[in-house]
């Protein structure tokens, strides 16, 4: 992927003319048009140079002479010097990626001869085809702003993101040079919230006469913790020089993330999202924790019709046998408000009676009013898949149970306002 048209410190004003016809920052066809028209060996660098990254980046790395070396992933590497600078200053086991095979085939034939260890691959950032855990370091220049334009929402980012979690080895490191706007760190704090340890690091600007904008490092450690911490950060947000609504808009950021990782490790009575569970949140939700439980809300965008309060519990020890691995109790909203299903001690007591190992307890409200049982069924049967304990290939059915109404017939005696 290409990189963002703010804040390049090239001093090329041709290149950022070319730049505003770019477009759509996503799009390989204009990639490979801005690469062709910008020719063999003219690099362009987006937000800082190799003079203000060389420490930073090489304390975090660590020695290249390790054994065995680093090896080291450039997804979205477009024409940008920084994997060669990398290169010689040691670190020979780098990978770069760009979904531009204009750029790819002129940075091999730039290096083939002088860097002949790095390798140069044409792939999409979003699905890489690499191994699982194969990289120490994933190295981000820009690629995830490139991905995050805010028009596009938040899916190739994830994606993206996705497949760096799934690429780096447990202790490996992800590198992201950001501009760190609002709606990107929205997305990739969260998204390493659980399991990781995380930093922001501010990139010292060339000397200029009036601030601009900043480029940052947030760096995610891989670790193998179900302990929530805090992001830490290496600057003191009143002494940053920089664009003064960027600074505001990282410091809001950096508050409103500590202070939902605050709640998280003091164990407040919050809902989770499916992708909290998914991230981690509650450990590997394919195998059962007895006795465990809490509250989580399901739904509520993309496909779905609906959103759903839900309790999941796991049967407590020696309260088998089981008739199912996993089951659903849906609680209509003329109930939802009993001792039995409002309060733990009662919803323990309908776990039991279920027979289920794991019960996903769904209490409707007002909102599913003019909702079918069917059609709630259908809205909620792809969530709760996904929280099924057990390997997925068992295929086995998951139950949906339902409390009775409690009134079987309504007669109005006498209605007065």
């Amino acid at each position: 992927m290409g990189k963002k048209k703010k804040n390049q410190s090239s001093s090329s004003s041709s290149a950022t003319d070319l730049l505003q016809t770019l477009g759509d920052f996503t799009s390989k066809e204009n990639w490979d048009k801005f690469f062709t028209i910008r020719g063999t060996g003219d690099s362009f660098e987006w937000y800082a140079e190799w003079p203000q990254l060389r420490d930073p980046l090489i304390s975090l790395i660590g020695a290249p002479t390790s054994s065995p070396p680093p090896q080291i992933l450039v997804p979205g590497c477009g024409n940008s010097r920084l994997s060669e600078h990398l290169y010689d200053a040691g670190f020979h086991g780098i990978t770069n990626v760009d979904f531009s095979k204009v750029v790819i085939s002129d940075m091999l034939r730039r290096n083939v001869r002088d860097r002949s260890d790095m390798r140069w691959r044409v792939m999409d950032m979003t699905s890489m085809q690499f191994m699982d855990e194969t990289f120490d370091v994933v190295l981000d220049k820009g690629g995830l702003d490139a991905l995050m334009e805010p028009e596009l929402g938040h899916k190739l980012g994830n994606q993206y993101l996705s497949e760096v979690k799934r690429l780096l080895k447990s202790g490996g490191k992800f590198v992201c040079l950001t501009l760190a706007e609002s709606h990107v760190l929205g997305l990739l704090f969260p998204k390493f919230r659980f399991g990781w340890k995380m930093s922001v690091h501010a990139i010292p600007q060339k000397s200029s006469s009036e601030p601009s904008l900043q480029t940052f490092m947030v760096v995610a450690d891989k670790e193998n913790s179900s302990v929530v911490l805090q992001v830490t950060s290496s600057f003191d947000h009143s002494s940053l020089d920089c664009n003064k609504n960027q600074a505001f808009g990282i410091h809001e950021a950096l508050e409103s993330e500590n202070q939902t990782r605050r709640e998280y490790s003091h164990g407040s009575d919050i809902l989770y999202s499916l992708e909290d569970l998914q991230l981690g949140a509650k450990g590997d939700m394919k195998n059962l924790s007895p006795g465990c439980r809490f509250k989580l809300i399901l739904g509520g965008e993309g496909d779905f019709c609906f959103s759903y309060r839900a309790v999941l519990l796991d049967a407590r020890e020696n309260s088998g046998p089981f008739m199912y691995n996993c089951g659903v109790f849906i609680v209509p909203k003329t109930r939802a408000h009993e001792w039995l299903f409002s309060s733990e001690e009662g919803q323990w007591l309908v776990v039991e009676s279920s027979k289920a190992a794991r019960l996903i307890m769904v209490l409707l409200d007002t909102s599913h009013a003019s909702a079918s049982m069917d059609e709630i069924q259908k809205d909620l049967s792809p969530l709760v898949k996904q929280l099924a304990p057990g390997k997925d290939d068992q295929g086995a059915q998951i139950p949906f149970m339902m409390a009775g109404d409690g009134i079987k017939h309504r007669n109005v005696v006498h209605q007065k306002t």
